[in-house]
């Protein structure tokens, strides 16, 4: 009962990611956004009529079945950013995933009914579409590179607007070719290739661990010892707030990262968060009779598991071709969600492990987390580069020892940003921002 809600939520999660990013590629990100989290609203909604476990784990699942909202949200903001400007709006997204566990706590502590609680969360994305439908507009780069002429000359123009800023007409708009590709080139392609299978090890192994490390510690307090000692209130009490701990641990692991990465560039911080993980695995294994060691590796790795997961979607959407960028991060995501359905199926063969069981799961993470270390040394640094727009402006991977140094930081060249202030001069700087 512990662990099938959990892995039904992942085995949603993982289509919905991969089919929301094809979708967003093909179609445009703003509307298959907006249905995605239509369908969302609408599916946590269901879970206000249900009644039963079966309903509930039918719901369960379609609820995750459109989260794949979240990837296409990464990438349109994204994309209408300035260089500078990634790292720390990207990592406020990642922020708002463990502030959500945070919430998360503070409802149980808050509401006795498991229907108040959905009944907020339905109020939050309906809140959420709303901005999304008045308040963003569809990402200028994806209708430039798909050749949407009008529609980008219009959405410029209602920023414009906005602004208080006029635009000249452009009559030529310098764009490059629609070329057509597919999920499969992720594979074909040699420069996406490599990324692509990195890149998805990073994030499988990171959600994974987030997932196991996190759920470890919260069943500790579900167990049967522990209700029998202080009862179903207390518990409950301890569970809420083990998970506003674990939101807490997780921001502060995202926010970490993203000084880290920019301070010292992706790569390194990568490398530095992966050989982190191996200290505090040795550890465990190390000297597992000794609670204090054993409690702050575990935080150690729950604080640095979110950070990787931050950096395998932000070196998804900088390394990767606008035509491919959603389903670059679709893919990354649905790898995370494999982690998930991975240390769902482990806690459910091995739902308490100790002596012997815990020290071989251990030493098998431990070993998974050095194969995937000395892979992302090939990760190139993207620190100041500009987004792909094609596959010869793709970033090549580089060899372990090779060009350990940041790369020169260059602004993004996107058509149509300059224009003449009708009020004050500032305003024309705002739109290129």
């Amino acid at each position: 009962e512990k662990c099938l809600p959990q892995l039904l939520f992942y085995l949603g999660m993982l289509p919905s990611c991969l089919l929301a990013g094809y979708l967003s590629d093909q179609f445009g990100r703003k509307p298959v956004l907006i249905i995605f989290l239509l369908l969302d609203c609408l599916a946590l909604a269901t879970l206000l009529l249900v009644r039963g476990y079966l309903g509930y784990l039918v719901t369960r699942y379609l609820t995750a079945a459109f989260i794949g909202y979240f990837v296409i949200s990464e990438t349109l903001i994204i994309e209408g950013l300035k260089v500078q400007y990634r790292n720390i709006f990207l990592a406020a997204i990642w922020c708002s995933f463990s502030l959500g566990i945070v919430v998360l706590g503070l409802q149980n502590i808050i509401f006795s009914r498991y229907i108040d609680m959905v009944a907020c969360v339905i109020i939050f994305n309906l809140i959420l579409l709303l901005l999304y439908l008045f308040g963003i507009d569809e990402s200028l780069r994806w209708l430039l590179v798909k050749q949407k002429k009008d529609r980008a000359q219009y959405s410029l123009n209602r920023i414009a607007y906005m602004n208080n800023v006029t635009m000249p007409k452009y009559e030529e708009i310098p764009v490059p070719a629609d070329e057509e590709y597919s999920t499969r080139d992720f594979f074909v392609l040699q420069k996406c290739r490599t990324f692509t299978l990195i890149l998805l090890q990073l994030s499988t192994l990171s959600f994974y661990l987030l997932v196991d490390f996190t759920h470890t510690s919260i069943n500790s307090i579900m167990s049967e010892e522990y209700f029998e000692e202080y009862g179903f209130k207390e518990s409950e009490l301890a569970r809420a707030q083990n998970y506003i701990l674990s939101g807490c641990v997780g921001v502060v692991g995202v926010i970490v990262t993203s000084l880290m990465c920019y301070l010292a560039g992706r790569r390194l911080t990568v490398v530095l968060e992966l050989l982190l993980c191996v200290v505090a695995l040795v550890l465990t294994i190390s000297m597992p009779s000794m609670p204090v060691v054993l409690t702050t590796c575990s935080y150690a790795i729950r604080t640095i598991s979110p950070g990787l997961l931050y950096l395998s979607s932000l070196y998804s959407l900088e390394v990767h071709i606008t035509p491919l960028r959603a389903r670059a991060v679709g893919l990354s995501t649905a790898g995370a969600a494999f982690g998930g359905i991975l240390s769902s199926i482990k806690s459910f063969f091995i739902p308490r492990p100790h002596g012997l069981h815990d020290l071989i799961t251990t030493g098998i993470e431990l070993a998974l987390v050095v194969y995937v270390l000395i892979w992302s040394m090939k990760l190139p640094e993207t620190k100041g580069r500009t987004l792909p727009d094609k596959i010869e402006q793709m970033p090549c991977t580089l060899g372990i020892t090779e060009r350990w140094v940041p790369c020169k930081q260059h602004d993004e060249k996107v058509p149509l940003l300059k224009g003449q202030s009708t009020s004050r001069s500032s305003c024309s700087d705002k739109i290129a921002e």
